[in-house]
């Protein structure tokens, strides 16, 4: 097993360029050669590389092991630029090559003359997200900053993304007017992300003005900004992963590269957790406040003829029926076959809600569209009333496998699994209905060793395929 995994994996380069200042304005390309006389090659130093990607993290990250005895550690200062690529047999030439920025060195073992410890590396755009703050009113308002995508306009210009910022990444959605009070980048986006619904048609025929819930995460491939429907509407990618015995040798020996060599379910299910999160049924209550000048909030019920209240409450309660009727799932039945999670009339909320509604003070004289033409007054409670409950959804099913390294894979992709059930039907393995089947890369765990190298992959789906 160990030769077999040495032999699909290659790393073909792991640099650190020393002495390199910290440009604020000039974004690092992945795709180009650490040079000059202060870089140096650490290959032969590498004893482990673990890389880590999420679709909850904004930023990649990067651990790299070293056995140091020619005193490297006495050249470091932080900052400096690492490159890695590494390229396996299985990727159909797609390396992952990816650059860093070091932020710190630590865990040292002195080791006979040798000094062991690890170089933490992150994105470049990480150290530019906590230097930078964005302050000031965005939308399409009369005089704000008016960004079309505020997310790409941040990722590219505030952030610097350069090539890893292309538009095919980045999902049309809904504007919204807003202040920005000085918050970190991510910050700005991460409000916006629960904030916005689809702009674009969803796949089938979903109604995409009720679908919200961006992710704004960053793989080998970049920064992306898109809805967990979107993600979920993904054709499945690549060949499918097999859970099978690990001394049955395959005929082709491609096959070898997509078997699982262990499989581990984080949570069959977690129905506290789906409460807590407000999945099986949420209130949410969208206040209107009253306008500023005015000494009292007038209650205005439905009795008083002249009422000119100014607090208007809408109490929507969506279920988990309806959260799965709008969204676009990755495969058709929903989880968990045979469980009625609510009687939607009698189950009260489980999680309660407040938002605040945008007033309609952003008027352009002489008339025309408040807001600049957006409907945040009804995008609020869409997205509030949806988002989360769409997330939790995402994770309904969980599934962690361990696979032998492939460097092709990446978050936000779908893949499929063939997970056979224990027992056997008539004579012949049947797959398990609830583990096999499409799910969704939401995080990925590269661990490479001079042995060889695997890769973990935590997977979630919200739904699972009909009954044959």
């Amino acid at each position: 097993m160990a030769s077999r995994k040495a032999k699909q994996i290659a790393l073909n380069e792991c640099s650190i360029t020393l002495g390199a200042e910290m440009d604020w304005e000039a974004p690092l390309n992945p795709k180009q050669r650490s040079s000059g006389k202060d870089a140096i090659d650490i290959r032969e130093l590498v004893a482990e590389i673990n890389y880590y990607e999420s679709i909850d993290a904004p930023f990649l990250r990067c651990d790299i092991t070293v056995v140091d005895a020619i005193d490297l550690y006495k050249s470091l200062r932080g900052k400096e630029v690492v490159k890695v690529k590494l390229t396996s047999e299985s990727s159909n030439d797609e390396p992952l090559e990816v650059i860093f920025r070091l932020f710190k060195v630590g865990s040292f073992v002195k080791n006979e003359r040798a000094v062991v410890y690890i170089l933490h590396c992150v994105s470049h755009e990480q150290f530019l997200n906590e230097a930078r703050r964005i302050f000031g009113a965005f939308g399409p308002c009369e005089k704000h900053k008016n960004k079309e995508h505020f997310p790409k306009y941040v990722a590219k210009d505030i952030l610097k993304g350069g090539s890893k910022v292309k538009s095919e990444n980045f999902e049309a959605h809904s504007q919204i007017c807003f202040y920005s009070p000085n918050w970190r980048p991510i910050d700005a986006i991460v409000y916006c992300s629960d904030k916005v619904v689809r702009k674009g048609g969803s796949a089938g025929g979903k109604v995409s003005e009720a679908q919200s819930g961006f992710l704004f995460y960053e793989n080998k491939d970049g920064f992306h900004f898109k809805s967990i429907d979107a993600l979920c509407s993904q054709g499945v990618s690549g060949r499918k992963f097999t859970y099978s015995q690990q001394s049955v040798e395959t005929n082709d020996p491609i096959d070898e590269f997509y078997k699982i060599q262990s499989a581990t379910y984080p949570d069959k299910t977690n129905h506290l957790e789906k409460l807590r999160s407000g999945l099986y049924k949420t209130s949410v209550l969208g206040i209107s406040v009253a306008a500023q000048g005015q000494s009292f909030l007038p209650s205005g019920g439905s009795g008083s003829g002249n009422s000119t209240a100014n607090v208007k409450i809408k109490n929507m309660e969506p279920t988990f029926e309806n959260t799965f009727k709008k969204a676009n799932t990755i495969d058709t039945e929903p989880p968990f076959p045979g469980t009625k999670f609510t009687n939607p009339d009698t189950q009260p909320a489980t999680r309660y809600k407040f938002r605040v509604m945008p007033s309609l003070n952003h008027m352009p004289k002489g008339g025309g569209n408040a807001n600049g033409g957006t409907t945040e007054h009804i995008d609020t409670i869409q997205v509030a009333s949806y988002a989360s409950a769409r997330y939790a959804l995402l994770n309904s099913i969980q599934l962690t496998i361990v696979v032998p390294g492939n460097t092709m894979l990446t978050i936000g992709q779908i893949i499929e699994v063939s997970i056979p059930e224990s027992k056997s039907e008539d004579g012949q393995v049947v797959e398990d209905r609830v583990y096999s089947g499409k799910y969704l890369i939401a995080s990925l765990h590269h661990a490479f060793r001079k042995q060889g190298m695997i890769t973990t992959l935590y997977l979630t789906k919200d739904s699972i395929r009909k009954a044959k």
